[in-house]
């Protein structure tokens, strides 16, 4: 099935790419604590992020206020991306390959109301796996964070 966009990608998290740094790091945003656990280890690891990206792009597959914007991605390049994205920004070991989010998203003309939705669905995969709110809650605020490289000036 092949029904999502590039969109999406941003959304999961704020990490570096060639050329977009993040708006917020791991080390910035206090999502690890001197000698605790960051919140890539307090998420999971990869296995836990992964099944936040499948619960997350399903549910935007059934969002229509969204879904009719990602007809033809490839779903797995998809996922795969915002597993990196989520990998990296949370303090895991992982590095975004993708293209630069502002570059990739501004002929998309995405309207705020478009990223909130999305944002929703992101909340909701993450209630939905038992998630606990500290870490839904972080990993909310890096999405935030990525508001601006996302919706379009115009349609903010």
């Amino acid at each position: 099935m092949r029904c999502w966009s590039p969109l999406l990608a941003l959304l999961a998290a704020a990490c570096a790419s060639p050329g977009n740094p993040p708006a917020a790091t791991a080390a910035s945003t206090g999502l690890a604590t001197p000698g605790g656990p960051t919140l890539y280890q307090r998420l999971g690891g990869r296995p836990a992020i992964d099944a936040v990206v499948d619960a997350f792009v399903a549910n935007v597959g059934r969002d229509p206020r969204v879904n009719v914007r990602f007809l033809l991605t490839d779903l797995d390049a998809l996922k795969l991306h915002l597993s990196e994205q989520i990998c990296e920004a949370s303090g895991g070991p992982c590095k975004y390959r993708g293209r630069p989010m502002k570059a990739l998203h501004a002929p998309m003309k995405v309207r705020g109301a478009e990223f909130d939705a999305m944002a929703e669905d992101l909340a909701a995969a993450l209630k939905t796996l038992g998630v606990p709110a500290r870490e839904s809650q972080e990993v909310l605020a890096v999405v935030g964070s990525t508001r601006a490289d996302i919706v379009d000036a115009e349609a903010r």
